[in-house]
């Protein structure tokens, strides 16, 4: 590998929007396969966890937003990242049901299919994705009636619609609860609102009055950047 190389290949490994915009694919909503180039929802929840992360050496961050902004999509992007070019990186992924797991994982499976850096899978199945030369994963489950992860050593947490979960006091204290507060590790709960109640109603609460490790982080539907919440009025 030459000079030009190594210096391409930390430069990618360092930042995470440039990484997903050369070696990440998605497919939009019109279905076309096209490079991960960061929206504005995007880039404003990536902007805010990163000035978490420089400020504190970890992620703590709840996350409410509107119907379909790309959230989902981002922080597989952001984990994927770390697991793929780095040592020793378990990833976790719990969604609210079974077919919002499918799909969480059939982003990461397209970014890894089509990464031109991807790193080597030693095993695979329908829910997990193990590169055994980095000792690193990336797993996926959903948030049924019991509780999951309790066993499991969790560098990377993403919660995906946590305001919908199942059980969410049990997942809480077997999921959420046993990433270690230690340098480099993540927690991202993200949803839509549900409502006045449930765990993920009084953890925001406690964020926005400043309680906790958490930060709360409001991205509004408006700041959608597609045609799906514009409409042209009648003359």
């Amino acid at each position: 590998m030459s000079d030009d190389d190594l210096r391409k290949l930390a430069e990618l490994r360092a930042d995470m929007p440039l990484f997903a915009a050369q070696c990440l694919k998605i497919r939009d909503k019109s279905e076309q396969i096209i490079p991960l180039v960061l929206n504005r929802t995007q880039r404003a929840a990536h902007a805010l966890l990163e000035k978490q992360k420089d400020e504190k050496g970890w992620v703590r961050a709840l996350i409410l937003k509107g119907r379909q902004p790309g959230i989902s999509t981002y922080v597989a992007a952001r984990y994927y990242h770390r697991a793929s070019m780095r040592k020793g990186v378990n990833v976790y992924i719990l969604a609210h049901e079974q077919p919002a797991s499918d799909n969480l994982f059939n982003i990461v499976d397209r970014y890894q299919r089509n990464n031109p850096l991807s790193p080597h899978i030693g095993a695979s199945n329908a829910k997990e994705l193990v590169f055994d030369k980095l000792e690193s994963s990336y797993a996926v489950a959903t948030a049924g009636t019991k509780a999951g992860g309790r066993s499991r050593t969790t560098s990377l947490f993403h919660g995906s619609e946590v305001a919908f979960w199942a059980n969410a006091v049990d997942h809480f204290a077997a999921s959420v609860q046993g990433v270690p507060l230690l340098p480099g590790t993540e927690i991202i709960l993200e949803s839509t609102s549900a409502g006045a109640g449930g765990v993920f109603y009084d953890k925001w609460q406690e964020a926005e009055a400043g309680f906790g490790d958490y930060i709360a982080i409001f991205l509004p539907w408006w700041w959608s950047e597609g045609p799906e919440y514009r409409r042209e009025p009648e003359p």
